[in-house]
């Protein structure tokens, strides 16, 4: 008996693994040149390195805002 080789894990489409919104801009990011990240052994599709970017940046806009905010009231308390 001969051994064929042995039968690949089927091949899972973007929107069905991560929805159809992220699923397509994961397609996209992948058309335009970017790749997957591998973390020992879990893949990290570049539409979540993406959307936690823009996540970790509007935390620090607001960061700023809360920061700057501060600053005017203690200057205005102290005057």
């Amino acid at each position: 008996a001969e051994a064929g080789p042995a039968p690949e894990a089927p091949l899972v489409d973007d929107c069905e693994r991560l929805g159809t919104f992220f699923g397509e801009i994961n397609k996209c990011l992948r058309g335009i040149g970017f790749t997957q990240f591998y973390f020992g052994e879990k893949i990290v599709e570049p539409v979540v390195i993406l959307v936690f970017w823009m996540l970790l940046w509007f935390l620090g806009i607001q960061a700023l805002g809360l920061v700057g905010t501060l600053c005017i009231i203690i200057i205005y308390i102290q005057k």
